[in-house]
């Protein structure tokens, strides 16, 4: 059974976390729909934010990251590797990247790790 105080202790530490706590993000996309996923910034952070799927050929990516002042960037791909200056509310889009034109209906689950990798 996973110790629920390591698990606390480490969502205190992050900067970085889903707007519901945690460090994972559980997913199921369909094709044709963008998904929007809220994270929270409590303090300024670097963070990867990987997509996974069961298999890598899957076709998302995150679209677009907006700011909580309005400002949005992207497309990016399934790693973002990101430095969020300023606290607030964030939140990113999930979708297929038209241009590879496959279709993806499926799981997958959005990670944040805390600090760039040097």
């Amino acid at each position: 059974m996973k110790d629920k105080s390591q698990d606390t202790e480490l969502h205190r530490q992050s900067g970085i976390t889903f707007l519901e706590g945690g460090l994972t993000h559980k997913m199921e996309k369909k094709s044709g729909i963008t998904d929007t996923i809220f994270i929270s910034v409590h303090k300024p952070d670097s963070a990867h934010i990987i997509l996974e799927s069961p298999t890598n050929t899957a076709n998302i990516r995150i679209g677009q990251l907006f700011s909580p002042n309005g400002s949005a960037d992207g497309p990016f791909g399934k790693v973002l590797e990101y430095r969020f200056n300023d606290t607030g509310q964030y939140y990113i889009t999930v979708s297929e990247n038209l241009m590879v034109g496959d279709h993806y209906n499926g799981a997958y689950q959005v990670r944040i790790i805390n600090g760039l990798s040097k």
